[in-house]
């Protein structure tokens, strides 16, 4: 499973990329209003500046609800930013797949993005999306049991040279990212503050201590 890092802001991902095991960064609307105000594109090239030396991909959200809309946002995106890895996030939707298949047949990868259901992901992908999001958490507030839906998603796309990747967003503890791994999940994205937590243990520090501490120069 990869993990990509869920963030806009510049010091989280360059830390998170900079240390080798994130393949990805996701950004949302939300991300960009709090980091960029009302000047996102000029935001999103200091993050493709971060990202061109790693060609890592890079998820952007329209920022529309109209569909016809999205297809012009997401060719004003893609021409503003001039990134190879760029991926549009599309909400899933009855009308919005008409977007996904669209911006797909025009060569722009799409994140088939705000899944809650496995039929929602299914139908993103069969219009063409790259990624598809289930979101975890949000699924979980809404009383949806997600883990065997992301199973169920993962199992339908296949193993890892899948077209479409099955994504997973909204993870709000270190357990959810081992539930999204063992249940088959290609990607989990993950906010800055949960990836220490991935890589830390206090039997770890105890070893390494006792390992230190034992060794006689």
């Amino acid at each position: 499973m990869k993990v990509f890092v869920d963030s806009a802001r510049l010091g989280e991902i360059e830390a998170a990329v900079g240390r080798g095991f994130v393949t990805g960064v996701t950004t949302n609307p939300t991300f960009l209003r709090e980091e960029a105000g009302l000047r996102p594109l000029a935001h999103l090239r200091r993050v493709v500046a971060l990202l061109r030396p790693y060609g890592l991909p890079l998820s952007v959200q329209v920022m529309t609800m109209v569909p016809d809309e999205m297809v012009w946002q997401a060719e004003v995106i893609r021409d503003a930013l001039d990134y190879d890895d760029l991926v549009i996030k599309v909400p899933c939707g009855w009308d919005e797949l008409s977007a996904i298949a669209q911006l797909t047949r025009r060569g722009i990868a799409v994140n088939g993005t705000a899944c809650m259901s496995a039929t929602q992901a299914l139908m993103a992908a069969s219009a063409g999306a790259r990624y598809v999001t289930l979101l975890f958490g949000k699924m979980s507030d809404a009383g949806i049991d997600a883990g065997p839906v992301v199973e169920e998603v993962a199992a339908a796309f296949g193993g890892p040279d899948a077209r479409c990747e099955l994504v997973v967003a909204s993870l709000r503890r270190t357990y959810d990212v081992y539930e999204c791994l063992r249940r088959g999940a290609h990607v989990a994205t993950v906010a800055y503050r949960l990836l220490p937590g991935l890589c830390e243990h206090p039997k770890t520090t105890e070893a390494v201590r006792g390992f230190a501490e034992s060794f006689v120069p």
